[in-house]
């Protein structure tokens, strides 16, 4: 069903991407898709992708913009509804920002919120969505880490749930400080320049997810569209989701990307 669904979802795309090909410019859908049919080789001039290729593409950004992000919301809002302070100050920042829902766009003012950018950042680091080592070849000429050799052809990864926890980086690295990561005067620019140069919720280099700033992009515009028109707090009593009975920590089960249940929360609109 779901390969069914990707093709014909592809088929249907790539015939209105040629019914609008005599359309100008500004009335035809500039969505992902469109630009990836538009890419061309830098030195023959030809289409980047043929067909198959395309297919291969949609296919990809579905996956991988799906799972991982519900996985980055889920522990987003796990977070926000054990601070209430905290929520309370980000939906202040949202409610401040914007006069109304529908102003609530991926631009210059969505980027202006520090404090839900800093929320967002704060809980991917406790809620990595890939929580594993992600593999990477020691190339020619070896690598050395933290005095060992290690050859050619090694294969060597760190593990985005361990970096995220580390205490000689974070400090108090278990708990959900969304103000650790804006610098307030020049001390403070290191200090998050520091901690920011080993985070990498998507990962780094040639193997760094594509869609990072679509999925950053959604986890905004979710969140603030969220609180904006809702009050929300964890269900009374529940602890679907918490590692162990009292300790607020987002339990995942590393299946590659993360798995996990919960958080049970509570919506009501706001008055």
């Amino acid at each position: 069903m779901y390969n069914k669904f990707v093709y014909d979802s592809v088929t249907d795309r790539i015939a209105l991407h040629k019914a609008e090909a005599q359309k100008p410019e500004r009335e035809r859908r500039h969505d992902i898709f469109y630009f990836l049919c538009e890419a061309r080789d830098p030195v023959t001039n030809e289409p980047a992708y043929d067909e198959r290729e395309l297919r291969a593409e949609a296919n990809l950004l579905i996956i991988a913009g799906s799972d991982t992000t519900a996985v980055s919301l889920s522990g987003i809002f796990f977070y926000l509804t054990g601070n209430p302070q905290k929520c309370d100050k980000l939906t202040q920042e949202i409610l401040a920002t914007f006069d109304s829902v529908d102003d609530i766009v991926y631009g210059p003012t969505l980027l202006s919120c520090t404090y839900l950018k800093a929320c967002i950042d704060e809980g991917m680091r406790l809620t990595p969505s890939g929580p594993c080592e992600l593999p990477r070849e020691v190339l020619s000429g070896g690598l050395i880490v933290m005095g060992d050799y290690y050859p050619p052809g090694t294969i060597v990864g760190t593990v985005p749930w361990a970096n995220s926890r580390n205490r000689d980086v974070y400090g108090d690295a278990e708990v959900f400080r969304p103000e650790r990561w804006i610098a307030d005067d020049a001390s403070g620019k290191e200090e998050v320049a520091r901690i920011r140069y080993g985070f990498h919720p998507f990962s780094s280099g040639p193997g760094s997810c594509v869609g990072q700033k679509v999925a950053m992009a959604e986890m905004m515009i979710i969140v603030a569209r969220t609180l904006y028109c809702l009050q929300v707090r964890r269900a009374p009593g529940s602890t679907l989701g918490c590692a162990q009975p009292g300790k607020d920590q987002f339990d995942l089960v590393d299946a590659y990307i993360s798995l996990r249940k919960g958080p049970e929360v509570q919506f009501r609109r706001r008055k």
